[in-house]
Order: C-alpha cells, then sequence, then structure tokens
C-alpha cells in the first residue's frame, strides 16, 4: 500500500501538471453500454443516429471526480465548484460531434484515444483542444476511473488556419487566389452542378491611376472592386483575384439567361460605389459564358475573357485612348 508522501507526491503531480488534468467516473456509462447490448444493440453508431439525445445523455452520465489547477486557469474559473457547475458552458455546440466518436471508440473497447476538438471557457471564448483519454490500469471493466488531459492548441490552430488562407487567398483584397479559383473550376467541371457560368472582370484604366495618382490609390481601387464583389455574389459562389487587375467569378447552376442579370447588378454596384468614394472612378469591364455538362470550363472562361476585352475595346474607344 503506497505511503502518505508518496500519495502526496503523486498528488502533487496531477495538482500542478502544466496541461489540463480530469479525473473522472465513465461507469454509468459502461452500465449504458451493457444494458444497449443486453437489448441486442451490435452498432453504437447506427443506434446514436437513431436516438439524437442519447449523445447527451451520456454526456451527464460523467462523473468528475477531480481537475487540477491549470484548468481552472484554462477555462477560466474561480474554483472547481464554480468550473463543475458550468460544464454546460465548456462542453457545448459541436461536442456532441466529437463525444460520438470517442462514444464509438469506447464501445469499440478502446482503452485510450486522442482527438482534437473545440471547448469554451466560461466567458464564451472558443478554445481549440487536442484531448487524450485514457482508462486507468485496473480499471478497465468498469471505467470508474478515467483519466483526461486537455491542451490549448488555439495557437496553433490559429497559426494553421492562416497559413491556409494565405494558400487560397489573396492578401490584398481578401478574395480567393487563382490558384484556389483553378481548384474549383476542376471540381466544378466534374461535380457541377450545371449549367455553369464565368464571370471576368478587368480594371479599366489602373495602371493610368498608378502613374497619375499613385499605387495607393490604384491599390484602393482594387479593394473597391473586391467590395462589390463580396457583395454581388454569395459563398456558394467562388470570386477571385487572378492577378495584376484580373478577377473571375465561378457561377455554379447558373444560366445563360441569367447571365445578363449578373452583369447588370455588377455594373449597378459599380456605380453606387462611385457616388460614395472619392478619388479616381472605378471602371471595369466584364465578360460572362455559360456552359453545360461536358462543356470545358477552361473553354467557358475564354468566351468570357473575349467578351471582357471586347467591352474593354468599347470602353477604350469611348473613352478617345
Amino acid at each position: 500500500m503506497s505511503n502518505p508522501s508518496e500519495i502526496d507526491h503523486w498528488r502533487d503531480l496531477f495538482e500542478y501538471a502544466p496541461i489540463s488534468l480530469w479525473e473522472e467516473d465513465y461507469s454509468a456509462i459502461r452500465q449504458f453500454f451493457d444494458s444497449l447490448r443486453a437489448e441486442g444493440v451490435t452498432d453504437l453508431r447506427g443506434y446514436l443516429a437513431g436516438h439524437p439525445g442519447a449523445v447527451r445523455a451520456c454526456m451527464s452520465k460523467i462523473v468528475v471526480l477531480d481537475v487540477n489547477r491549470r484548468t481552472l486557469d484554462l477555462f477560466g474559473a474561480e474554483s472547481k465548484k464554480e468550473l463543475l457547475a458550468n460544464l454546460d458552458k465548456i462542453f457545448r455546440d459541436r461536442m456532441d460531434v466529437h463525444f460520438a466518436d470517442e462514444l464509438v471508440d469506447m464501445w469499440n473497447g478502446a482503452k485510450s484515444y486522442e482527438r482534437e476538438g473545440v471547448n469554451y471557457s466560461l466567458k464564451g471564448e472558443p478554445i481549440d483542444i487536442q484531448l487524450w483519454w485514457c482508462v486507468l490500469p485496473g480499471h478497465e471493466q468498469t471505467l470508474d476511473r478515467v483519466l483526461v488531459s486537455i491542451s490549448d492548441i488555439t495557437a496553433r490552430k490559429r497559426a494553421e488556419n492562416y497559413l491556409r488562407y494565405l494558400g487560397t487567398h489573396d492578401v490584398m483584397t481578401g478574395l480567393y487566389n487563382r490558384a484556389f479559383f483553378v481548384e474549383e473550376q476542376e471540381r466544378v467541371e466534374k461535380e457541377g452542378p450545371y449549367p455553369v457560368s464565368i464571370l471576368i472582370a478587368d480594371l479599366n484604366d489602373l495602371k493610368r491611376v498608378n502613374d497619375t495618382f499613385g499605387h495607393e490609390e490604384g491599390d484602393n481601387l482594387l479593394r473597391r472592386t473586391a467590395e462589390i464583389f463580396k457583395a454581388a455574389f454569395t459563398d456558394n459562389e467562388i470570386v477571385a483575384r487572378m492577378g495584376g487587375d484580373e478577377f473571375a467569378v465561378l457561377l455554379p447552376n447558373i444560366k445563360a439567361s441569367e447571365s445578363g442579370q449578373v452583369l447588370k447588378r455588377i455594373h449597378k454596384l459599380v456605380s453606387l460605389n462611385n457616388t460614395y468614394y472619392q478619388g479616381p472612378d472605378l471602371h471595369i469591364s466584364l465578360g460572362i459564358a455559360t456552359g453545360t455538362r461536358g462543356h470545358p470550363l477552361t473553354e467557358v472562361q475564354r468566351q468570357a475573357d473575349d467578351r471582357m476585352y471586347a467591352e474593354k475595346r468599347e470602353y477604350h474607344q469611348l473613352a478617345g485612348q
């Protein structure tokens, strides 16, 4: 039997560990599993899908025996009593999805597993976490002693998301970049939905604005163009800055008969934009084309490009350039 000093030693290691530690009792969940098996249930995931409240009910069966000091710091609790009284604020939203996967692991006999997920501080701030769950030796049959560690990986996740953002977006405008547009165009060509329209847009006079007013004004025109496209289209439509002064929009499920309305909407927004901004007016040449299934979207894009350049030539002729 362990002597008191040894028990104190292990208690200190738990209490002052640099990561969040939870000692928990899952025996009620084990008993629930036993009752399901007695009823003939063999597929827990299927059972959970047919009983939406079962996951949350299982969460309520967990008894938290103890937490360490780092846990209080991580979730912004003044005391263990405050933390335990507000577990519903910490484990919410998509936690049900993650916990359903954990239940399936337990059902299949796993004695440990790791998961990433999102918890919340008591102030409501999201915390990206890495969770490690382990049944303590000697308690495999009852699950009455489980150790859970939670590491805060919020900074790492933010860095990963930022790198992912840089890989798919144009930093100046916040729109998607050419690489992402091409990737999505290839995906839509394979999967649809059809018909698919592609809009090509090009700023007029950007070089003249840069030379006359400076690159800051030219950059403002690019950002204003992005504002217009963000207002004109939804998240289901891929809006990208292709480079320089060229923009493109991928429009799944937009018919050729609807393309004229798309152009009118953008021209109206351009006119409205010019009334609210000082400095050089924004002028955009547009071209749009539509393809059906089996029609290569690179060809649709070329047709839209040709129509955009035809409008650009007309603009320069009218401007006497």
